[in-house]
């Protein structure tokens, strides 16, 4: 498959996908020479090259990142052309920013920590970290097969952050480099600021199947919504108070037994807990937009307004307002990140069922964005706000259904 962006720019995907096998397998048989370990197919994401490897019959992910980008943007050619991307990567992988250095080292801090307890980080060498696979389900499986307990399974989440939001994991990170790759805010700059924005939300979901029609009006409500969030993003508090996971999604949570287990951090820098509650709560949403059951939908989102709810409890009236905003705000932004992604991927790409389902409920996604983003553009603050929130949730998607 080859994939190609403006002017000259082109990306061969065999070749980059053969390239990041190539690169995982040279370190696999570097690190367990002889121990007949096994590779994988490719895993579904966006960000990094992911697979299995088993080796002596231990199972293992491994994770090769390309100079920091995600695969969709690098096959879209954000990075150059193929040979632009190879030279780049070489030094790449030995600075000491590597995305998946950093990991390995936020995962060994996690572990010495005790809480979030994490995946071991197995090893690391040569740009490929691998880290042991985790028993259980996701809490985003759990809280699509049982939807009534979203917003237990969302405040046990939160309750096992609380010691790396507080002074041991800011003291750590003041010692260590961020992965700002994945903050919610750098992310969304990125895609929506600068000469070239116009011409990539105009091509989303050009290649993702949807008719047209509902096509060009996806691009219409990303674009409003866009434009408000980045006002929106002035009133941003500074981020150098709290450290935050970073990439808490509901799939990068398992429960196994009675015991979570967190993979993937990405550990950064915030003004407090906000980023990881909007990330956490907006994928939640995103995966009752996505429920085919209505009553589901309607328990998953109420679970996140309960959840939300409780984490606001206890503040003063200006607190929960300013960080109610703020949480919104993020929210917002990182759905515009994910579903803008998922539509910018080429024909062939790897995608999970979820974000293929997230593609086909893109228009009911994009008008929840557009309207949410029209209401934080007001005055309304506070509880008053929430609710008028969920309520435009709600009649959005009963009236998109």
């Amino acid at each position: 498959m080859t994939l190609t962006t403006s002017g000259d720019t082109v990306v061969n995907a065999k070749q980059l996908y053969e390239a990041s096998r190539r690169a995982i397998s040279l370190t696999v048989d570097d690190l367990w020479p002889g121990r007949g370990a096994v590779l994988g197919p490719q895993c579904p994401s966006v960000t990094s090259y992911v697979c299995p490897v088993t080796v002596d019959g231990e199972e293992m992910y491994a994770k090769y990142s390309w100079l920091g980008s995600s695969l969709v943007s690098i096959l879209r050619g954000a990075r150059g052309t193929w040979d632009n991307v190879l030279e780049a990567q070489h030094p790449y992988t030995k600075s000491a920013d590597l995305v998946t250095r950093r990991e390995y080292q936020h995962l060994l801090f996690l572990r010495e920590l005790g809480r979030p307890r994490v995946c071991e980080a197995a090893e690391f060498r040569a740009g490929v970290l691998f880290t042991t696979a985790v028993p259980g389900t996701t809490i985003a499986e759990e809280i699509t097969a049982r939807p009534w307990d979203t917003a237990v399974l969302l405040d046990s989440v939160l309750l096992s952050l609380k010691e790396l939001h507080g002074g041991l994991g800011a003291r750590y990170l003041r010692g260590a480099w961020p992965i700002n790759e994945r903050n919610i805010v750098d992310v969304f700059f990125r895609k929506f600021k600068g000469p070239a924005v116009a011409g990539y939300v105009a091509d989303l979901g050009r290649d993702s199947g949807l008719p047209e029609d509902e096509r060009l009006a996806v691009v219409g409500l990303v674009e409003n919504a866009v434009r408000r969030l980045l006002r929106l993003t002035a009133a941003l508090p500074a981020r150098h108070r709290a450290a935050v996971f970073g990439d808490l999604k509901p799939e990068h949570v398992f429960l196994g037994g009675h015991r979570l287990t967190f993979i993937d951090p990405a550990l950064q820098w915030a003004a407090g807990p906000q980023p990881d509650v909007a990330k956490l709560c907006g994928r939640t949403l995103m995966l009752a937009l996505c429920h085919h059951e209505l009553r589901a939908e309607q328990q998953i989102t109420q679970g996140v307004l309960d959840t939300l709810s409780r984490h606001f409890a206890g503040m003063t009236r200006a607190d929960r307002a300013d960080r109610l905003r703020e949480v919104m705000v993020l929210w917002l932004m990182d759905t515009t990140n994910y579903l803008t992604s998922c539509l910018s991927a080429l024909s062939g790409f790897p995608l999970s069922v979820h974000q293929r389902m997230l593609i086909s409920n893109g228009r009911r996604i994009a008008t929840v964005v557009d309207r949410v983003s029209g209401l934080l553009i007001g005055s309304m603050t506070g509880h008053g706000l929430i609710d008028a929130i969920f309520n435009e949730v709600e009649h959005t998607t009963l009236d998109l259904r």
